[in-house]
Order: structure tokens, then sequence, then C-alpha cells
């Protein structure tokens, strides 16, 4: 669950295109419907982490959080 509601609709918006992507792939087994849905999936799913960089960087609730103690930088 995300504070923010935007993220959580498109969070959900994700969820579900997976959730139609794994019928199709594993139930109905139709690989070409398959492929379509992954990229669209995969799509979403970018487009999700650049809102939650956007919403990191720019809302104040975030600022001055140590997102990796002891270091700099993410680990790599």
């Amino acid at each position: 669950m995300y504070r923010e509601p935007h993220l959580q609709k498109k969070s959900d918006e994700c969820a579900e295109i997976w959730r139609k992507w794994f019928d199709v792939n594993y139930k109905e087994q139709d690989k070409e419907k398959a492929k379509i849905l992954r990229k669209k999936w995969c799509q979403c799913c970018d487009e999700f982490g650049e809102m939650v960089s956007h919403e990191v960087k720019t809302n104040p609730r975030y600022k001055g959080i140590v997102l990796f103690p002891g270091k700099e930088n993410p680990p790599t």
C-alpha cells in the first residue's frame, strides 16, 4: 500500500496487467497474446518506477531520509 493515491493506482494497474499476463501465459497458453501483455506490464513497471523516483525526490515527506545508512550511494 502506498500513501500517495496516484502511486497506489499505478501499482494496482501494473498488478492487474501482470495477473492478465499470467492467466494468458499459463492457463490459456496463448504465447502471442502473452508477449503483448508482458511488454505492456514491463512498460507499466517502468512508468511506476519513474513515478516513485519522482515522488521520493519531490515530496517533502521523504526529505532527509537516509536510504542506505553508512553509505553515500546504494549498493551495487
